[in-house]
C-alpha cells in the first residue's frame, strides 16, 4: 500500500511539475502612449470670445492609465490655474481640472488626444469659470 501511495504521489508531483503557469504582463501600449503624452503642452492660438487661450497643460503619469494634470490658461479674460487627474481610455486622455480663477472657482473637463505627430495635442474642454459656462477646443504644441 505504501509503494502504491508513493507511486501515486510521485505521478502527481511529476504531472504538476510539467505544468507551466503563464502570467501575462500588463499592456505596455497604454503606458507608452501616456509616456509619449507626458510633459507640458502650450497653445499658440489667439483668444476667441468665451474660449480659453494662453494654455499651459502638463501631463504627469502616475500609473499605467492615470495621470496628474496641471492646467493654466486665460479663460474668458480671467486667468485660471489648477490641477486635476486624467484617465487614459484607448488613445484618449479623459481629464478634469479644478482650481482658482482669481477670486472664484473654475471647473473644466475634457479630452486630450494625440494628433498623429509627437508635437501636437488636441485638447477639448467644457465647464465653468466663475459660474459662467464655457467650452472649446485647441491644438496644443510642445
Amino acid at each position: 500500500m505504501r509503494i502504491l501511495t508513493s507511486v501515486g504521489l510521485t505521478a502527481i508531483l511529476l504531472a504538476a511539475s510539467a505544468c507551466t503557469i503563464e502570467t501575462s504582463s500588463p499592456s505596455t501600449t497604454a503606458n507608452n502612449l501616456l509616456t509619449a503624452l507626458s510633459g507640458t503642452w502650450r497653445s499658440t492660438t489667439a483668444a476667441t470670445a468665451g474660449a480659453c487661450s494662453s494654455t499651459s497643460y502638463t501631463i504627469t503619469p502616475t500609473g499605467t492609465n492615470s495621470a496628474n494634470i496641471t492646467y493654466a490658461a486665460n479663460c474668458a479674460g480671467i486667468t485660471v490655474s489648477g490641477s486635476g487627474t486624467g484617465t487614459l481610455n484607448g488613445t484618449t486622455l479623459n481629464w478634469t481640472s479644478t482650481g482658482n480663477a482669481g477670486v472664484c472657482p473654475f471647473s473644466l473637463a475634457g479630452t486630450a488626444t494625440p494628433t498623429g505627430t509627437t508635437s501636437d495635442l488636441n485638447l477639448t474642454y467644457s465647464g465653468t469659470v466663475c459660474g459662467a459656462p464655457l467650452s472649446g477646443a485647441e491644438i496644443l504644441h510642445r
